[in-house]
């Protein structure tokens, strides 16, 4: 059996450099498709973590390679195909655990020959390492159930601890390990070793938690990703199950105001100034700013303003939420009559720029109706077909906003293009609001206030959603500035909170918040999708459609040898694990981390690379229903030394 180990661990080691220096049999290079690549040189060359999409982990074992030996990914990567070749051995030591050694060995075997991670760690992805962590992990933690020292279960909480900063997913395997150890032994000292175990979980979590928390305010253990993913998931059900991109929803990723839920930190204000007045006429760049909590006007000097007239001011964050803030710019520099002063906005103080703090990323924030936007839309279409009271009814009028048509037609008209024509329809039901030919809104009758609750269909129905214009600048006219004072005057690319710790934390609650309003109306939907995902997870589902599935030569022929090929995989594994169950074996804990996957995994969009992790323990039971069925069902009446 040893000889049949170290055959594993070299035909995988064989197919592994096969892979890396010859052809592998995917699409993605050395360099692969996660960006890990260039995380990993900024890394080396001394730079901050620059992001939280994902977890630090991988990115950090390519460092440590590139910081040593420079930007030469196939070093990494040969120390992955020599991790990855350790599997078969990691997993021979479990498996005997729970089947007889021949078996074992199979099962080795197979995983050398057949594993997914093979084809992975042969490009820059995290599942090859992330799957080494995950079985030194299990063995040790077995290994601690066997001696009973408390030793090993505080080290299989910092390996699993730091497993999770390569796949985020499996964050929540401390838990269940704990909760197994306490199962298998319900004994106080039992209950002292799972908390143990999550202990140093959370102390292999902690520096990533603390770096997190002091850029956000926000408690992130591993990556904002998962946000993304369950949107993205909640999107692909019914009639979009294969492809989120066909489901008319995905439009509302775009917000309708600019905004930001993340209400305990400072809001970055970015940007750049027009050098001739900074630099040749030595002038100054100053915000003000006041808000709906304290209606002082105050005013900013730059944190910071480089050569080039880039900026960056930042705001006190709000005492409570929601919040309106209100700001413009000054440009001022000396002349012959004593200074010349340029705002931007044009109208300064009267017509500022307007930026709210919210937690609702679904409903009407503008509550001062300082904008024309599109729940303005939406309030006047309800009054013109139903007669319901227009709020804001009389700032409207003042700007020349009688009806839904002018609304629609101020929002979207463009210097040179001509104006869309609109038209409204309605019945008890919904109003509809037809723009050109090609876009439509359907407001139904039956409103409670979230962009949601709309149907948007066609172009001008997507830019409508995100388009705003001042109302108060709409009712009067720009103050007449010299060509030359506004070139030079010039405050342009204004963005908010554009750095990587305001960002992706927002995106990442905007998103859930989507997900939970997508599910909240479909749940069974939902539900569906996600035993449909729990399937997928497994077996290869092939399609002829590009969002869907990558289309390449000869892939009709590849994807119905890899339905076949997986479900045949899974129908081993089935069998296998009646098998074992029937014999007696003691497979609780394989058969729950396999489970683990699918269930954490498939309300989010997913594939099923996510299986790759748990695969070698998969093998286990594919190697009992092979040894089933050479060895013949009577041979495996009576039960294996275990």
């Amino acid at each position: 059996m040893t000889r049949a180990v170290r055959a594993a661990c070299l035909l995988s080691l064989s197919i592994g450099l096969l892979f890396l220096f010859v052809r592998a049999p995917h699409p993605w290079g050395w360099n692969g498709f996660d960006h890990y690549h260039e995380l990993a040189l900024a890394l080396a060359s001394g730079q901050p973590f620059p992001t939280m999409e994902v977890p630090w982990g991988y990115a950090y074992f390519l460092a440590t390679f590139y910081r040593v030996f420079g930007d030469r990914p196939w070093i990494p990567l040969l120390v992955q195909v020599s991790l990855n070749a350790l599997t078969p051995m990691l997993l021979f030591a479990l498996a005997r655990r729970w089947t007889d050694r021949r078996t074992a060995a199979i099962a080795a075997l197979l995983l050398g020959a057949l594993s997914f991670n093979t084809v992975y760690a042969s490009t820059q992805s995290s599942d090859a390492v992330c799957t080494v962590l995950f079985l030194t992990a299990i063995l040790v933690f077995v290994t601690g159930l066997e001696r009973g020292q408390m030793g090993w279960f505080a080290l299989t909480g910092l390996i699993a601890g730091v497993m999770s900063q390569f796949r985020p997913n499996l964050i929540l395997i401390p838990a269940v390990l704990a909760a197994y150890a306490i199962w298998k032994h319900p004994a106080r000292r039992s209950v002292a070793r799972g908390a143990v175990l999550l202990a140093a979980a959370g102390a292999a979590l902690t520096p990533w938690i603390v770096r997190n928390y002091r850029l956000t305010g926000t408690l992130l253990p591993t990556s904002v990703h998962g946000g993304a993913q369950l949107w993205y998931g909640t999107l692909q059900v019914g009639p979009y199950l294969d492809s989120r991109g066909y489901n008319p929803r995905s439009v509302f990723e775009s917000a309708a105001f600019q905004y930001t839920s993340l209400d305990h930190v400072p809001i970055r204000i970015s940007g750049g100034a027009d050098t001739c007045a900074i630099d040749e006429r030595h002038g100054t760049l100053t915000l003000f700013y006041w808000t709906d909590f304290d209606p002082t006007r105050h005013r900013q000097t730059p944190q910071s303003l480089t050569p080039g007239g880039r900026f960056v001011f930042e705001l006190p964050p709000p005492p409570e939420s929601p919040a309106t803030y209100y700001y413009y710019f000054e440009v001022a520099w000396p002349d012959d009559d004593g200074a010349t002063i340029v705002d931007t906005p044009a109208l300064g103080p009267a017509a500022p720029f307007v930026y709210f703090v919210s937690q609702d990323h679904l409903g009407d924030l503008d509550r001062y109706h300082d904008l024309l936007d599109i729940f303005d839309v939406i309030h006047l279409a309800r009054h013109d077909a139903w007669g319901e009271p227009l709020p804001g009814a009389d700032l409207l009028r003042r700007a020349g906003i009688v009806d839904t048509r002018t609304a629609v037609s101020r929002l979207l008209a463009d210097d040179g293009e001509a104006v869309p024509a609109v038209q409204l329809d309605h019945d008890e039901l919904a109003a509809r609001i037809m723009i050109d030919a090609d876009s439509t809104i359907t407001i139904p009758r039956d409103w409670h206030g979230k962009l949601t609750d709309l149907s948007l269909v066609g172009p001008h129905a997507g830019a409508l959603m995100h388009a705003h214009a001042s109302i108060a600048a709409l009712t009067r006219p720009a103050p007449k500035v010299d060509k030359g004072d506004a070139r030079c005057a010039l405050v342009g690319d204004v963005t908010l909170n554009d750095v990587f710790y305001r960002e992706q934390p927002q995106a990442m609650r905007r998103y859930s918040a989507l997900a939970l309003d997508n599910i909240r109306r479909e749940p069974l939907g939902f539900v569906e999708a996600s035993l449909y995902r729990m399937y997928r997870v497994f077996v290869v589902v092939g399609s002829k459609d590009k969002w869907t599935n990558q289309q390449f030569k000869g892939a009709a022929v590849v994807y119905a040898a890899a339905t076949a090929s997986s479900l045949t995989f899974l129908g081993l594994f089935v069998a296998g694990v009646v098998i074992l169950w029937r014999r007696g074996n003691d497979v609780l804990l394989p058969l729950l981390l396999i489970l683990y996957v699918p269930v954490t995994i498939a309300p989010l969009l997913t594939n099923m690379r996510y299986s790759v992790t748990v695969q070698p323990l998969m093998f286990v039971f594919v190697a009992a229903a092979l040894t089933w069925l050479v060895r013949g069902r009577a041979d495996t009446r009576t039960a294996p030394r275990p």
